[in-house]
């Protein structure tokens, strides 16, 4: 779990049946706290501001604003909280677009407790996490070139440790993990990564993963 005593929880999601259900599960959990929740996106960024969650779970499909404008203003106004999407369905426009909106990792929500938990400890430790299904369904996409259509088969020059750093972030180890096993320090980790997002024009390690995947320098194992 995070190494902090708690970690702050919010949800948005229009059905008020399924927002009960998360609450009930988290509040099980001793190492969290769901300390809000909202029906829509425009109602969640009102909460952010008041309450700072540091992660929230967005529902896709939602009135007023939707999950892909809420999470793309959440990066875009509250920077370090992260965002994990929730949906039932598992489409690839969804997918794509809640990727690119900065979201760091995609459930289901008929997702287990264990999957949910995971998810958290992931994204939480400064990584990511896909459910088994969107993780095959980023694979199709990235082989069609369908979340960099325009950039076709570009390649970029890494240096051997850049190559190494990127293989590890898509095996969703976290800069801590990444300094220990590399014997550096977090800060050039860091360094390195933000280096590797400029040059791979990606907002986050999500982006530097579908790159990577992309280009023939991870293989994801299904």
């Amino acid at each position: 779990m995070h190494n902090k005593a708690k970690t702050r929880l919010a949800i948005a999601d229009d059905h008020e049946i399924f927002r009960q259900g998360f609450k009930a599960l988290i509040a099980r959990q001793a190492g969290l706290e769901l300390v809000g929740e909202a029906g829509n996106g425009k109602d969640l960024l009102g909460l952010i501001v008041r309450l700072q969650p540091e992660l929230v779970f967005v529902d896709i499909k939602m009135p007023i604003m939707d999950g892909i404008d809420t999470t793309r203003e959440i990066k875009s106004s509250f920077p370090s909280t992260k965002v994990i999407a929730l949906s039932m369905f598992n489409d690839d426009h969804l997918v794509s677009d809640m990727l690119h909106a900065g979201a760091s990792g995609y459930l289901l929500k008929d997702a287990t407790q264990e999957e949910l938990i995971n998810a958290i400890n992931a994204v939480m430790s400064g990584g990511s996490y896909f459910c088994r299904d969107t993780s095959e369904r980023i694979t199709a996409l990235v082989e069609t070139n369908y979340f960099y259509p325009e950039k076709g088969n570009l390649r970029l020059r890494f240096s051997d440790r850049e190559i190494k750093i990127i293989r590890l972030i898509c095996e969703q180890y976290t800069t801590k993990e990444i300094a220990s096993i590399l014997g550096l320090s977090n800060r050039t980790i860091d360094a390195q990564r933000d280096t590797i997002q400029q040059k791979t024009n990606s907002k986050n390690m999500v982006g530097i993963a579908l790159y990577a995947i992309k280009n023939g320098i991870y293989k994801l194992e299904l």
